[in-house]
Formats: C-alpha cells, structure tokens, sequence
C-alpha cells in the first residue's frame, strides 16, 4: 500500500505540474481533469524521447521532479487557485471516496492480465534497464508493440527503492476520472435533473468502473478505452453546460486524441475526430496545434523504428527502412497475422476462424454474452439510423453530435475488420450502442427542481446504488479484497510465475538468453527472456545494448 501511494502521489505531482505549466503558458484550459492528461502528454513524450539515450529509472524520475519543483513556483497561483476549487467540491470528493479507496485495493493484488506475463512487464524492465535496443522486437515480437505508456510506467515503478515494479499510473487515472465524471453527474443533475445527458455520462461512468480488473497491471487497454470515453464525453458535455471553451478549449481534446494513438493502434478511428473538427471549426494557435501532435508522435515512430526497423508495427504496408535490425517480412505479418486471429477466436484451435467472415463470424457470436450482443447490434444499428434519418427529415445535425456519433460508428466498423476483441474497440461500441442519448433529448424534471439541495439525497442515492451494486465494483467485493489483502501494508502483490514452469537458457553472441520450459510468458524473469527462442538469433555488437539481428529458425 505505501508502495503504490508514494507511486501515485509522485506521478499525480508530475502530471499536475506539468498540465498546468503547459496549460498556462498556451492559455488551452482551465479545466483540471484536462490539465493533468495534458501533463500525462507532456511526461510521455518526454520520457519516450529520453529513452533513445537513456534507461528510464529512478535517475530520470528524480532530475524530472527536480524540473517539476521548481515549476511549482511559476504555476503558484494557479496551485493555490485548484485548492480553493477542491474545497469548493466537498460533496463530489465524498462520493468520489468509496470508488477511488475499492480501486486503491484492487490496484494492489496481483496483475491479472495475461498479457502482462507475456511482454508488458518485461517490456517495462527493459525499458527500466537499457535505453532503446535496436532489433529488440527480433528477440520477442511484441516488444516491438511500444505502447507509449511503457515508459511511464518504467519511470514511475520505483523498482530500485522496492525491489519490484510498481503500477500506479493506471490506478491515478482511473481516480481522476472517477472525479470527473462524478463532478460532471453532479452538474447535470443540478441543471436538468435526470436527462439524456445524465444517463449517457452514467454509462460511460459504469463503463469506466468495470475497468477495473486493468488497474493492478501495467496494460496500455485501459488508457485505450478510457481516453476516448473521455474526449466524446468531454465534448458532450462542453455542449450540454454551455461551456464557452468550445470549440478553442477542443485543442486539448485534439491533442489528447493524437496521443492516445501512440499508446495503442486500435484506437485509430479516432483520428477521424480531429480531423473533421480541424477542418470545420476556426481554431486558434493552428501551429501550436500541429507541432504538438508533431512531437508527440515523434519519439514513439524513433522508438518504433529503433525497436523493430519498421515505422509502425506491426504493419507491413510501410516498409520504408532497411537497418540490419529489420524485423523480417513474415515476421510482422505472422505478428499482424496472430492479433487478427485472436481477436476472432480467443484461442479457440478452430480452422473456421481462418476463413472468410461468413465462417468465422457466427462462431465469435456465439462466443459473446447476451449483454455484449444487445450492445453491438446497438452499436451497428443506431448511427446509422440517426444519420439517414436526419439526413431525411432534412434536419441540421449539431456537429460536436455528428462528429461524434460518425467516429463512434467509423471505429465499431474499424474494430469489427480487423480485430474484434471487446478490449480493442469497446469505447467505439459503448458510444455508438448509446448514440440515440447524443440526438433525442429529454428531460426529467424532479420536484426539487428549484432547490436542488433537496436533490442531494437522490444523487448520493445514486452513487451508493453504483457502489454496492455496480458489476465488478460492488462494495461487498472491496470489503473482501481488503481483507484478502490486509497484510499488504508496504507492497502490492507481484505477479507469480507458475511451479510448473522453469527457465532454461541458450547462448546468442556468449550471452545467455532466458526462455520457459512451458508456455511462453516469461512473467517476472530477469533479462534477457523471450518465450520464443531462436538459435538463429545473433547481437550486433559485443554487448546486449547493441541489439539483435535477425533469426529465421525456431528452437
């Protein structure tokens, strides 16, 4: 526990400074929840670029707050002014509490995500040990994913102080947004009591805290969903309040959407959205704009192409580079190949997933619950619905809804085609299944309507019925977490490598290389591991910071 506070106490800090500084000096927003994802920006990139030359450790961490204490000074008032805010929020922070102390619980047991085993934690020590090894990708393909994120999460994991890594970025964000989006009910509340506005940003907040099984591992899919949920939320809800921030105030969100691309490939459709706002609304600071998303993308491509010789991974369409750390041809497309195949099947050793849609597709169906198949054919069935039937009625479509509604739908499509995995596309599903709450409004005017303090009960009564009996997230279930987990008090659970699995070792350039004797995932092992051997492998130079040069046998 004082593990993963000190972790996330370091890291809210960082992003906070960082936000408001960037904040203040381009004059982008006042808004809190955007200011601290604007920091996550800020810090990202440059710890992705600062791994080109360096490890990203304990050192990093400390020259960068040193940078963030002394910026606390040039942010003062507006630190003060955030405060007062805090103080002025008493009631979303009580109900806020029950959430963010379940999540504190959870984020402390052991990392449940099977991908975590797999490469995530070990692309972490990497990162954590060497800075950016050219070829690294031919030791173990999904080293050559680079989710942005990694390099947070290597910065923040106070391994050297701990003995092991610590995972608090997904835990921090989700407490944010648990902030947000209670802050937000609260508002909506208070103006049109229960609307169409209340019930979409009460779903996305369900949404949101059935995520929770992310937060005690180092996955780059939470930071994939809840990003979007955000930005369509955020501009919804800039609509609904009468924010005059829009649309100058939707640079941050623009921004927001360029970066979430660098964490995770899925969430490409969401281009779509800055796009179609650049093009229709008169920005201010077009250039900052531009050079922003310039620099961000930067240092993920560098490492993209250091790690695996390609500019994005795995897609071999852009093949524009030819260093000898070149991950090969069949390799990237065995890798794009496996995430497809995957994602229609889970698994499941049936030929029918390797044919055509017509074949596979009524097996995936088969596969998903009653609930997630009410949710797609939701997501399929309403945009367009709404669109031609606007389109018809010759009506005028408000834009922000338009915009949204036709990402929502291009991106359930996008992840339908190329990888129908719940997790790759599940902001685009929720936002498209509830669409018709973005174009058909309604309002239920409660008889406190004129007193809203009168309202305070309903609401909390709200927030209780999410807490007890909200899927996943129940207050039943953190009352046993906690008391699984009482003996806790320094360091959460690390992920346990199972008995039956042993490491065995095989020489690559006089260097011993780590690979299991059952299964692939390599778990908490020292480097280098790789689940895939292969003798074929050779290093570039005399040490492992050289990198690796291409393999074609498999042990």
């Amino acid at each position: 526990m004082i593990a993963l506070f000190s972790s996330s106490l370091i890291l809210s800090f960082l992003l906070l400074i960082l936000g408001v500084s960037l904040s203040k000096k381009f004059r982008l927003t006042n808004n809190l929840t955007e200011s601290i994802l604007l920091g996550l920006v800020v810090l990202n990139t440059t710890t992705s670029f600062l791994s080109v030359f360096f490890p990203i450790n304990i050192y990093i961490l400390v020259a960068l707050f040193s940078c963030c204490c002394l910026l606390s000074f040039y942010i003062r008032k507006e630190l003060i002014f955030f405060i007062y805010l805090l103080k002025s929020k008493k009631i979303i922070i009580l109900c806020s509490s029950p959430f963010i102390f379940l999540a504190f619980i959870i984020s402390i047991t052991q990392p449940q995500n099977w991908d975590t085993g797999l490469y995530h934690l070990q692309s972490i020590k990497w990162i954590e040990e060497y800075r950016v090894l050219p070829g690294l990708a031919n030791l173990h393909g999904r080293f050559g994913f680079n989710p942005n994120i990694f390099t947070v999460f290597s910065l923040t994991s106070l391994s050297e102080l701990f003995g092991q890594e610590i995972f608090s970025v997904n835990f921090t964000l989700f407490s944010m947004f648990v902030l947000y989006f209670i802050n937000a009910l609260y508002l909506i509340f208070k103006k049109e009591s229960v609307s169409n506005y209340f019930i979409l940003n009460l779903i996305v907040f369900i949404t949101i805290l059935n995520l929770s099984d992310n937060l005690s591992s180092p996955t780059p899919d939470f930071i994939a969903i809840t990003f979007p949920l955000y930005i369509f939320t955020r501009l919804t809800n800039s609509a609904c309040l009468n924010n005059k921030s829009v649309p100058n105030g939707s640079i941050p969100i623009l921004i927001l959407c360029m970066y979430v691309l660098t964490v995770k490939l899925s969430t490409l459709p969401i281009l779509i959205l800055p796009f179609l706002l650049f093009l229709k609304l008169k920005l201010e600071n077009r250039k900052l704009l531009c050079a922003s998303c310039t620099l961000i993308v930067l240092p993920w491509l560098i490492r993209n192409v250091i790690l695996t010789g390609w500019l994005v991974y795995p897609f071999p369409m852009l093949d524009l580079f030819n260093f000898d750390w070149k991950v090969s041809l069949a390799q990237v497309q065995y890798e794009k190949s496996a995430i497809y195949w995957f994602a229609k099947s889970h698994g499941a050793n049936d030929a029918a997933y390797s044919g055509n849609m017509f074949e596979w597709a009524p097996l995936w169906w088969h596969q998903l619950s009653r609930l997630y198949k009410i949710i797609f054919l939701s997501s399929i069935i309403f945009p367009p619905f709404i669109l031609l039937t606007n389109l018809f009625k010759r009506g005028k479509i408000e834009f922000f809804t338009f915009v949204i509604i036709f990402t929502s739908f291009i991106g359930v499509l996008f992840w339908f085609m190329l990888a129908p995995d719940l997790r790759f596309g599940k902001a685009f599903i929720v936002f498209a299944a509830i669409s018709p709450l973005l174009y058909y409004r309604f309002k239920i005017q409660l008889y406190w309507k004129h007193n809203f303090k009168m309202g305070y009960p309903f609401f909390l009564l709200i927030i209780i019925i999410l807490f007890f009996f909200g899927k996943n997230n129940t207050g039943f279930n953190m009352i046993r977490i906690a008391h699984e987990n009482s003996q806790r008090i320094i360091l959460p659970q690390i992920i346990e490598t199972p008995e039956n699995v042993k490491f065995k070792t095989y020489l690559v350039g006089g260097i011993s290389i780590f690979a299991p004797t059952d299964g692939d995932r390599c778990f908490d092992h020292c480097l280098p591991c790789t689940g895939y051997p292969d003798t074929s492998l050779t290093l570039r130079g005399p040490t492992v910071q050289s990198g690796f040069k291409n393999g074609k046998s498999k042990l």
